[in-house]
């Protein structure tokens, strides 16, 4: 009769621990860290995108001062060219340099576009390894959840597993003759009513709870 009581109250705490132990795996499920994409990452996408198609910096006054040397130049050739043909000569030259500046203007705009395209690149591949960052997350939140409702569930299948030994143990205890002992725990039906009999008149552990089972959560 001894090991009938035991088992009853060591089942009666079984039943509390599980509905501690899915409370305590639902507060750690809420405190769950969610990884955010970087806000830098954004950033300098937005950064990048805006300057691709902007001139390169010193470009306009590099062209101002390509044309300005031209037109001084031209001034000089005007005021001591000698004859037309020595003056359209001159002016062939200073075209020339002209162009040439010019063409190596555009060499170093196409250089630092090139640059500019790279910043570009780099910062799509940072846009996509946060959006990796972000699934590889969700996915392994998926997965915690799925740990954690699979524990919860396991732990609900053995606290009516537990419920059904405590009735049996507790009808058992009865007829072994413990319900003095332990009748007033498993009471709950009519006054005076003990054991088996108080289960079956609808008490038992659920009236001793109230009608409530706070350890099936």
């Amino acid at each position: 009769m001894a090991g009938l009581g035991l088992g009853v109250i060591g089942g009666i705490g079984g039943l509390f621990a599980s509905g501690s132990n899915n409370r305590s795996l639902s507060r750690l499920l809420s405190k769950d860290p969610t990884y955010t994409s970087n806000p830098i990452a954004a950033q300098r996408m937005g950064l990048a995108s805006s300057l691709l198609n902007a001139r390169m910096p010193g470009a306009a006054a590099a062209e101002r001062n390509i044309y300005g040397s031209q037109a001084n130049f031209m001034g000089q050739v005007n005021r001591n060219a000698t004859d037309s043909s020595q003056a359209l000569a001159l002016a062939a030259a200073g075209q020339g340099q002209a162009n040439q500046g010019f063409e190596n203007l555009n060499q170093q705009e196409n250089q630092d576009y090139q640059r500019r395209y790279g910043n570009l690149v780099g910062a799509q591949e940072g846009m996509i390894q946060e959006g990796d960052k972000v699934y590889n997350d969700q996915v392994r939140r998926f997965g915690d959840m799925a740990q954690i409702r699979g524990a919860q569930a396991a732990n609900r299948s053995n606290a009516w597993q537990g419920i059904s030994n405590l009735g049996f143990g507790a009808m058992g205890l009865g007829m072994a003759g413990g319900s003095s002992m332990f009748g007033k725990m498993f009471a709950g039906g009519a006054k005076g009513t003990t054991g088996a009999a108080g289960a079956a008149s609808g008490g038992g552990v659920g009236g001793m709870f109230g009608g409530s089972m706070p350890f099936i959560m």
